[in-house]
């Protein structure tokens, strides 16, 4: 009886070793196979520059500049641009135009730019606006958004990156700092002039 009381108490002593080492998790984890190294955070993360998984092209247009002259984006062939959305009713879009201006003055030869308004049915109004600004960025008019539609803008402002070939690097949705040292970083890094 003795014998098959010590038996027992080994079998029921293995069963709660083997159930306590079973449910509680090793002092370290086993390597994971395959799991990808935490990225480091980029100037155009820091910026909040969207960038495409794959590749996409500009889509074309031709609009009219408040001067009346037609310009389109085989304009810009071989030059990176930097495409600015906005609209005069927007205040977010009111307070980055100056600022981008800056920026794109401090950058000057790298890129080029162009603002679209796409309002641009509001010819007046816009051209009062760019006046009280006392902006010199070049501007254009894209009636009833009909560009801004073709580019899947669907909140202003909204800018696009696109290399000297015609193909978009990505773009930044929402009002940003373009006097900031990481604006300066991302196009730096965007456009790998680092």
């Amino acid at each position: 009886m003795k014998l098959m009381s010590v038996s027992i108490r080994w079998v029921i002593a293995v069963f709660f070793v083997t159930l306590t080492f079973s449910i509680t998790p090793p002092l370290i984890s086993p390597a994971k196979e395959n799991v990808e190294a935490p990225r480091k955070s980029s100037a155009c993360d820091t910026f909040g520059v969207q960038r495409f998984q794959t590749k996409k092209e500009a889509p074309a247009f031709s609009l009219k500049n408040l001067e009346g002259k037609q310009v389109t984006l085989n304009d810009y062939s071989g030059r990176p641009l930097l495409l600015f959305f906005w609209a005069s009713w927007c205040p977010a879009c009111k307070e980055d135009l100056p600022l981008l201006e800056k920026f794109f003055e401090k950058n000057r030869g790298q890129f080029e730019i162009l603002t679209v308004a796409i309002d641009g049915e509001k010819e007046k109004r816009i051209k009062s606006l760019v006046k009280d600004l006392q902006t010199n960025l070049p501007v254009l008019l894209d009636k009833k958004e009909a560009v801004a539609r073709t580019y899947g803008v669907r909140m202003i402002p909204t800018a696009f990156f696109i290399n000297g070939q015609g193909g978009i690097l990505g773009m930044i949705v929402g009002q940003r700092d373009w006097c900031s040292s990481e604006a300066h970083w991302a196009i730096q890094e965007l456009l790998n002039l680092r």
